[in-house]
């Protein structure tokens, strides 16, 4: 009986031991970082899940200003290679006018991110960053090119992925015309 209880307790101890460095950020995740030079000397670095970057194919970002993230806050306006200064428009998140205002990432708390993103235009996109700090504010500009997107044309994709359900369009189709044909045919009354 005390054997069986040792093995739960080392158990519960490794695992105590590991969680923490299960958590870690982005473990290996990170296939490319940028470096951007900020108008106050200090670099921003950036990194991808993925390179080199698709059109519409989702990736995580992250954002690490030299010094940390601590006591400062940073904003991200994402210009399209249309001119679009909204580019990435389907992010819910806390914005200042064109500016997405950065949040800790899901899984890397101590740095900035975007969790699970993705660029929806193929061509040359603008990152726009802004670090406030103690009442300044710094700049930088990182110019990212997306080229295209994976796969077949998006509507190739969606015909083949539909394409199963014909049958069922067919049958339903079918269906609703015999009805309908049956009902013409009924006369009014009671049976009763």
């Amino acid at each position: 009986m005390k054997r069986i209880l040792v093995i739960p307790a080392v158990a519960l101890a490794v695992l105590a031991v590991a969680g923490p460095a299960a958590a870690a950020p982005l473990p290996g995740e990170i296939v490319h970082t940028e470096t951007v030079s900020m108008s106050d000397g200090a670099p921003i670095t950036v990194g991808f899940t993925k390179w080199p970057i698709r059109s519409l194919q989702s990736l995580d970002f992250t954002f690490e200003p030299a010094g940390g993230i601590d006591g400062r806050a940073g904003l991200l306006t994402t210009v399209s290679p249309s001119g679009d200064r909204r580019g990435l428009k389907g992010i819910v998140l806390q914005r200042r006018g064109d500016a997405i205002v950065l949040p800790r990432h899901p899984r890397a708390d101590q740095v900035w991110g975007l969790d699970v993103v993705s660029l929806p235009e193929e061509g040359t996109w603008r990152f726009e960053f802004a670090v406030e700090n103690a009442g300044r504010t710094s700049s930088g500009v990182l110019p990212i090119q997306a080229i295209e997107q994976p796969g077949p044309p998006l509507g190739l994709s969606w015909t083949i992925a539909l394409l199963p359900w014909a049958p069922v369009v067919a049958l339903a189709a079918a269906g609703w015309m015999r009805t309908r044909a049956i009902r013409r045919g009924a006369k009014p009354g009671w049976s009763g």
